[in-house]
């Protein structure tokens, strides 16, 4: 048994254990009760949002591990790239599930006492999952990549800092709220997974201004190009937006603010950004 088949059989066995650990284990605890994946109490739209990223990359994984090909129509994503990118967003929104329910007034809602094995369980296999897909993409070789004109490299840049800057200024607006009050973001009292989007944000205005120097932003290598890391970015600000979105519908006790939309909107224009770049350079797909 060669590295990379070791490498290959782990990947399955983390797809295996975080889909289990979300579907079998509990989201949240009570004083007296626990609640599970899909339950407005327990894991609400994040359980959603999971069990579907969850499902994909149980898919994707075994597909590689079966060596077939995998690639996404015209983008040059193939799928170790795609798979790194869902665990990310795998984790980041286990992380906020976790953050929120342990966040002030939210908390104080369904009288939580804390996160269930499932959801605490799930976030950790999530955070080790995708070290293991970069260490096999090292066994992939060299990779090619080709540069943007300098049109479309402005367009690129400026779309990577609009989005960026979008992200990380949406939880100043406002987050959530209640018939008795509103939070934004980073107030005390709200669900603070506005700190995690505030990483994501300032990572992506910073990689937009350097993209819009003369020179550029040097390539990361390997198998991950520019476009593949602002996937991944966009798909760790978009999965956890769209799971409190889900939950603040299922809930009649409280609702989202304009804060979440525009961090959903610019998640997505990155995501778009990130998609219009692979139409335009050589990149390897893995």
């Amino acid at each position: 048994m060669t590295a990379k088949d070791i490498v290959s059989i782990a990947r399955v066995g983390f797809s295996i254990l975080f889909f289990w650990m979300v579907l079998a284990g509990p989201w949240t605890n009570l004083k007296t009760e626990s609640f599970g994946v899909f339950e407005s109490q327990g894991g609400a739209g994040f359980g959603i949002v999971a069990t579907i990223l969850g499902a994909l990359m149980l898919v994707i994984s075994l597909v590689v591990a079966a060596e077939k090909e995998f690639k996404i129509g015209p983008f040059a994503i193939g799928g170790n790239q795609l798979l790194l990118a869902l665990s990310a967003a795998s984790f980041t929104t286990l992380l906020s599930f976790l953050i929120v329910i342990h966040s002030g007034s939210f908390r104080d809602l369904g009288s939580i006492k804390g996160a269930g094995w499932g959801a605490a369980g799930a976030c950790l296999v999530a955070y080790f999952f995708p070290q293991a897909i970069i260490t096999g993409l090292g066994f992939f070789g060299v990779a090619t990549s080709t540069s943007l004109n300098e049109n479309d490299s402005k367009k690129v840049a400026s779309g990577v800092f609009i989005s960026g800057v979008l992200i990380t200024v949406s939880p100043f607006l406002e987050w959530f709220k209640t018939e008795e009050n509103s939070w934004t973001g980073y107030q005390p009292g709200s669900p603070r997974m506005g700190f995690l989007l505030l990483v994501l944000g300032a990572t992506m205005t910073l990689v937009g201004l350097m993209r819009l120097r003369p020179k550029g932003l040097v390539e990361p290598g390997g198998r991950l190009a520019h476009p593949h890391l602002q996937t991944v970015v966009a798909l760790a600000a978009i999965s956890p937006v769209v799971g409190w979105v889900i939950t603040g519908f299922q809930r009649e006790d409280m609702s989202i603010g304009i804060g979440v939309w525009v961090a959903l909107i610019a998640g997505l224009l990155l995501l778009g950004v990130s998609l219009f770049e692979f139409t335009r350079r050589e990149v390897t797909a893995s």
